[in-house]
């Protein structure tokens, strides 16, 4: 059974909304011009020029829809649910039905008179049969240039601040701060970096170490890759699809790589923190 309530990326720019848009929009045309279906092979004037107006079709409605999406998705407290993405293409793609049919009325057929009580026959013979080939390249896209944003802890909240302190393998190789200030660490080879956050910016310090031996000094942190170990207090998002993930991190301008095997946990992690910010 499908999670409706499951949170998903969400494409919140409207570059990529567009990006998408256009995409999308030029797989009809491509087909109709190409493979010429329901007697498109037909010739009449300025033939693939008319054809090639069916991407306006689409590409207005997803661009029409993208503020009211916004909307929902900012009262949804910055999230996006499997509902919510079913919901916007149902309305969406209804849009693109309406917009194909009196194009083609007008434009392609050249029909002086229009009976808005063919629409139901034109979405069955010509928008549902290619409804299985652009639905899937639109889901692809919306979750490929997607995110899923997570709101920043409030450290004015935080009553007590936890001092910890990472030792290396050598007794000289230690650092003392603030467990909240510690943002993320990267092993590399036989040592470790770590990045903290100080009142001059951001830090690095270099320890001969492993990551396990250092996750086992920081034990709120989470591992996401067999290389990096982060703070999700200063996580902002995650990008990317099932291929290959990534995340953002406040105050870091690089992207930090997930693996497929630390996804799940980390996904659940993160469902249930919106789901506390919701309540």
């Amino acid at each position: 059974m499908i999670a409706f309530n499951k949170t998903i990326a969400y494409t919140k720019t409207w570059k990529h909304t567009l990006w998408i848009a256009l995409l999308v929009g030029a797989i009809l045309p491509l087909l109709l011009i190409t493979l010429e279906p329901f007697d498109t092979s037909n010739s009449f004037s300025y033939k693939h020029l008319r054809l090639a107006g069916y991407a306006i079709c689409i590409v207005l409605p997803i661009l029409v829809v993208h503020p009211f999406e916004n909307y929902v998705y900012k009262r949804q407290v910055n999230r996006w649910f499997v509902l919510s993405e079913f919901l916007y293409i149902l309305v969406t793609l209804f849009l693109i039905f309406v917009c194909c049919f009196f194009y083609h009325f007008y434009v392609v057929s050249g029909a002086s008179t229009l009976n808005t009580s063919y629409i139901w026959g034109f979405i069955g013979t010509f928008g549902l049969p290619f409804t299985p080939i652009i639905v899937p390249l639109w889901l692809y896209l919306r979750s490929k240039y997607g995110v899923i944003e997570v709101p920043l802890q409030d450290k004015k909240n935080v009553i007590v601040e936890k001092s910890i302190t990472i030792q290396g393998e050598s007794k000289s190789e230690t650092l003392t701060i603030l467990e909240s200030d510690f943002i993320y660490a990267q092993s590399q080879q036989n040592y470790v970096e770590v990045f903290y956050l100080t009142k001059d910016g951001v830090q690095q310090k270099m320890f001969r170490s492993t990551l396990s031996n250092i996750i086992k000094q920081l034990p709120n942190a989470w591992q996401v890759h067999r290389s990096y170990l982060v703070n999700l207090d200063y996580l902002t998002a995650v990008e990317g699809n099932a291929r290959k993930r990534f995340m953002k991190i406040s105050h870091i301008e690089d992207s930090i790589p997930i693996s497929q095997k630390y996804y799940a946990a980390l996904f659940k992690r993160l469902s249930n923190s919106s789901q506390d910010l919701q309540d």
